[in-house]
C-alpha cells in the first residue's frame, strides 16, 4: 500500500486534475470547488484513507459536452490509463468515462450533464497510508 501525506496527496490530485481539464479542451467556466476530501477507507485504520477531488466546468455548449469527454477518453488511451471504460446514458446522450494512470495511484471519471451544460469530475486515489507530515 502506498504511503504518503494528505498534502501530497492534495497536490497530485490537483495536478492531474488541472491536466484532465486541459485534455478536454474545454473553455467553460470551471467550477469553484478546490477541495480534496479524505475518507477512512472501510474496514481500515484511522490512517489509511482515499481522497476525491470532486469539480466541475460550466456554462458549456450542448455541443461541447459530449466531445470534450470524448477528447478526454483519446488523452487516457494516448497516456497507456487503463481500465478505461464509458458508458452513455441513452435517454439523455451524455456520455461518461473512466480510467486509471499507469501507476495505479488515481482514477479519474467525467460525465457530460446535458440537463445543466457542464461536465462533472471526479479525480480520485486507492486507499493510502497516511504519514504524518
Amino acid at each position: 500500500m502506498r504511503t504518503a501525506t494528505k498534502d501530497q496527496i492534495r497536490t497530485e490530485l490537483k495536478e492531474l486534475s488541472a491536466r484532465v481539464y486541459a485534455a478536454t479542451g474545454l473553455k467553460g467556466r470551471l467550477g469553484e470547488n478546490d477541495t480534496v476530501n479524505f475518507s477512512v477507507c472501510e474496514g481500515k485504520p484511522e490512517n489509511v484513507k482515499d481522497a476525491i477531488h470532486f469539480w466541475q466546468v460550466d456554462d458549456l455548449g450542448p455541443d461541447e459536452l459530449n466531445p470534450g469527454v470524448e477528447k478526454l477518453r483519446e488523452y487516457f488511451k494516448a497516456n497507456g490509463w487503463t481500465g478505461i471504460g464509458e458508458k452513455r446514458d441513452a435517454a439523455k446522450v451524455d456520455l461518461e468515462v473512466w480510467a486509471r494512470n499507469p501507476e495505479n495511484t488515481a482514477a479519474v471519471w467525467a460525465q457530460a450533464f446535458s440537463p445543466k451544460n457542464r461536465v462533472i469530475f471526479r479525480v480520485s486515489t486507492p486507499c493510502f497510508q497516511v504519514l504524518d507530515a
